[in-house]
């Protein structure tokens, strides 16, 4: 008796996650309107803040940016599993593109972390989300590493094959 193992993930599978990741794509979008919407009325409730208003919507719209990028390369990857393509050069590209959005995003929470005039809970808030970011970041850098050991094993045994 021998043991197979699925050499492609479910196409049922690869597009509820797809629809997944468009979803938060979209709620992202949503997200950066309501920044932009409610930033003048912030401004207005807070005078004494409005001129962080630029700088702060800057940066909201910056992180979506580089939180859509992560979801769009996160897509394009999942793509790359169903066509057995996730061993290829290409994926080791998608996933440095990938590790640099999540580390930019990381530096932007950290620039407002610093800026920031609000309480210490919203302060807490940040510094969570730059731990967490900085995590991501890290193990993203260590599956590029195993991929990258996973594309070179696959390129030596297409040679010997």
């Amino acid at each position: 008796m021998t043991l197979t193992t699925p050499t492609t993930s479910h196409p049922a599978m690869i597009a509820l996650t797809r629809v997944a990741l468009g979803v938060l794509v979209v709620l992202v979008v949503l997200g950066e309107v309501v920044v932009i919407i409610s930033a003048s009325s912030s401004a207005e409730l807070y005078p004494e803040f409005a001129y962080l208003q630029v700088p702060f919507v800057i940066a909201a719209l910056a992180f979506g940016v580089c939180v859509e990028v992560a979801l769009v390369v996160t897509a394009v990857l999942v793509g790359y599993t169903r066509d057995r393509r996730i061993f290829e050069p290409a994926a080791l590209r998608l996933v440095d593109s990938l590790t640099s959005a999540i580390a930019v995003a990381t530096i932007i929470v950290v620039a407002v972390l610093v800026a920031i005039p609000g309480p210490p809970a919203l302060a807490l808030l940040l510094l969570g989300g730059a731990a967490v970011g900085a995590a991501f970041a890290l193990v993203l850098l260590v599956l590029r590493s195993l991929l990258r050991s996973a594309v070179s094993m696959r390129v030596e045994l297409d040679e010997v094959v």
